[in-house]
């Protein structure tokens, strides 16, 4: 594992915003791809326990206790494994104020899918996703001084992890299943965890990547810890074999023709059934069209991620008093779909559809790819009054947005 402590630059990067490229300051985005993403963990100390201060803190979970619904919120003790009896009231929900008692006595209390709450995770989930390519979920990870809430185990998604307050001391093994699929969970009966690789403490500031497969463990310092656990949901190759093959199978007959009757008597030939096998794969090398599983999945992940539109209400409200003077941009973290169909093109996005006329096309890209300019520097052969009108129905559609005036 490498660890970037000693290299830190004096000055942060430019982009305020968090995407890929401030999370992993000083490592370039180029490097950790090709140096540890689905390879090797990565630590990056900073040395700057405000670093993470714009995306949340410890002050504002305590409200998730409240408002996430119950089966969002576990509590977990490696060391005395709570009773979820413990922490339910009669009709079935949190007991909150059992939950902070047991925090007290050692518990972690887990929050999920805290990007569903705090805008600012959400919009770093967001732009994160059209980093990597990826879904992504946040939990946050609340355990009180020298405490523990899980077992040393591996995830079956990779991990980004940022420590926002408190410190703690991490274990890091070697990865018994590489790169698990999510029907391959740790197993601590049938995993054996070797010797430790590394070992260090992250403060608040600081980074870390455990790529899936990887066994871990930490416990808390002297002091409450707070981090915050991104887990990217990839896509894999496997994912695309499996249902290329399914749909190869179904259009067909060759791969759906019975094995041989002699299958399980003394003259079976294993060999003639291995050629027959290998022309198969012949076969299919020639006939399989992962194209469409591809533009499938492609599809589920950029068109059926909801809309993250924070200001979309007085958006869609100003809209309509828009100017040519106006400063607008694409919405951060923004990932559409467009597709031509004759003299119209369809964009894609958030789960909605919108039909425009083929002569906005280049306008239109300029619009969904740009963050800030002015409504009359919109490209292409089209009047004042057309591109008040693209940029109007791009606002109120949530993929542009008004940037000042509102």
């Amino acid at each position: 594992m490498v660890r970037t402590d000693e290299i830190m630059a004096d000055t942060a990067p430019e982009n305020p915003a968090f995407d890929l490229a401030k999370l992993l300051h000083p490592i370039s985005v180029s490097q950790f791809f090709a140096e540890y993403w689905e390879e090797k963990p990565l630590v990056i100390g900073r040395d700057d326990q405000g670093y993470y201060k714009s995306i949340v803190s410890l002050e504002r979970i305590d409200p998730l206790l409240t408002v996430l619904p119950p089966e969002a919120i576990t509590v977990t003790d490696s060391d005395h494994r709570p009773d979820e009896a413990d922490v339910a009231r009669a009709d079935g929900s949190l007991d909150v104020v059992k939950a902070c008692q047991l925090l007290a006595e050692g518990t972690t209390i887990v929050f999920g899918e805290a990007h569903k709450r705090i805008e600012t995770l959400a919009a770093l989930c967001r732009e994160l996703e059209r980093d990597l390519g990826a879904p992504l979920q946040c939990n946050l990870y609340l355990t009180p001084a020298n405490g523990q809430g899980f077992e040393a185990h591996y995830d079956t998604h990779d991990v980004l992890l940022l420590q926002i307050a408190g410190a703690k001391e991490w274990t890091i093994f070697d990865s018994p299943v590489r790169l698990p699929l999510a029907g391959q969970p740790f197993d601590p009966d049938r995993h054996r965890i070797g010797a430790a690789t590394d070992s260090f403490v992250l403060q608040a500031g600081d980074f870390l990547y455990i790529p899936r497969g990887f066994v871990h463990a930490a416990r808390s310092a002297d002091k409450v810890s707070l981090h915050a656990t991104l887990g990217v949901l990839a896509y894999r190759w496997a994912d695309v074999m499996i249902e290329t093959m399914a749909q190869l199978c179904l259009s067909d007959p060759a791969f759906r023709r019975a094995l041989p009757v002699s299958l399980g008597r003394p003259d079976f030939d294993l060999a003639s059934a291995r050629r027959s096998f290998a022309e198969l794969l012949s076969r299919a090398i020639e006939r399989a069209d992962p194209d469409r599983v591809i533009e499938r999945i492609a599809d589920e992940f950029v068109v059926g991620r909801r809309a993250i539109i924070p200001g979309q209400l007085m958006q869609a409200l100003t809209a309509k008093h828009l100017s040519l003077g106006d400063e607008i941009g694409a919405r951060s973290g923004l990932l559409y779909r467009l597709q031509q169909d004759g003299e119209h093109v369809r964009v894609r996005s958030q789960g909605r559809e919108i039909t425009l006329s083929l002569e906005v096309i280049n306008a239109l890209k300029f619009a969904l790819e740009n963050k800030r300019y002015l409504v009359r520097d919109l490209p292409g052969d089209l009047a004042d009054e057309d591109k008040l009108n693209l940029a109007k129905r791009l606002i109120d559609e949530g993929l542009v947005s008004k940037l000042s005036g509102c």
